[in-house]
């Protein structure tokens, strides 16, 4: 998952990026599939990325969450939820239809809060962070746009 930010701000080492929302959505390739899905523009958030780039504020940088985080997280979040939907279905089914749909609804139950619990931990965890990628724009000078 790629995204590109402005930082907005440098504290001890790391970067405040602002991505996401506003004109920047402009910009996005992905600009279509938000809109259709939440009817607006997503807001703006702030991140905190450590500054391995050396960048200053006013920079557009992109960040990156590899890919493999990316499909794990989608996983665990949207996969597991429906794959313990359909076995606490068919656990329950021998006992008839009824006891079926309770173990279909408990199995959406018991994934959705795994999946919650996990995405928790693993947004804790150094290596699900986003990575700052490349600087994309330098800030500009004021003396220099004169010129």
């Amino acid at each position: 998952m790629i995204h590109r930010g402005v930082v907005q701000e440098i504290v001890d080492g790391n970067a405040k990026v602002a991505v996401g929302g506003g004109e920047g959505c402009n910009a996005c390739a992905s600009k279509e599939s938000c809109l259709s899905i939440t009817g607006k523009r997503p807001e703006e958030k702030i991140i905190t990325i450590e500054n391995l780039l050396g960048v200053s504020v006013g920079d557009v940088v992109e960040l990156e969450l590899p890919v493999t985080i990316t499909m794990r997280i989608i996983f665990i979040t949207f996969v597991l939820p429906v794959v313990l939907l359909i076995a606490g279905y068919f656990i329950m089914l021998e006992s008839g239809p009824t006891h079926g749909a309770i173990g279909a609804v408990s199995g959406l139950v018991v994934g959705m809060a795994v999946a919650v619990s996990v995405n928790r931990s693993m947004g804790k965890r150094a290596s699900y962070k986003m990575r700052m990628t490349k600087i994309l724009a330098k800030k500009c000078n004021e003396t220099e746009v004169t010129k």
